[in-house]
């Protein structure tokens, strides 16, 4: 079972799976929000599927690279996904400080990522 799951995953490039990662986590997050607006039960199951197959991409791409750039690169394009839903399709909004302190917080996460 294992074997069958690394070699399906294993011809995508590392980019591509913390991409596919990055989406099913900002797909269950949108979910998730959603569930929290309005609890609908079917939001809530479509939020765990999400969150799985984060999973499901990411840890393949563990066996190739380093905890530290995938996770990191995955939090870049996750926190990108989060502001985008949150901002346009939730109408949420941030302070100046908040704003400040997320562009730090990418600024940081991105130098961190092309020194590995």
């Amino acid at each position: 079972m294992i074997n069958l799951y690394l070699s399906l995953l294993g011809g995508i490039p590392v980019m591509g799976l913390i991409v596919f990662a990055a989406a099913a986590v900002i797909t269950g997050d949108y979910f998730a929000k959603a569930w929290s607006v309005n609890g609908s039960g079917i939001y809530l199951l479509f939020a765990f599927f999400g969150y799985f197959f984060s999973g499901f991409f990411y840890i393949p791409t563990l066996l190739r690279e380093g905890l530290i750039v995938t996770s990191v690169t995955w939090l870049v394009l996750s926190t990108a996904g989060f502001l985008i839903i949150g901002a346009l399709v939730f109408k949420e909004t941030l302070s100046p400080v908040q704003i400040f302190a997320i562009i730090l917080g990418i600024l940081s996460i991105s130098i961190l990522s092309l020194y590995h």
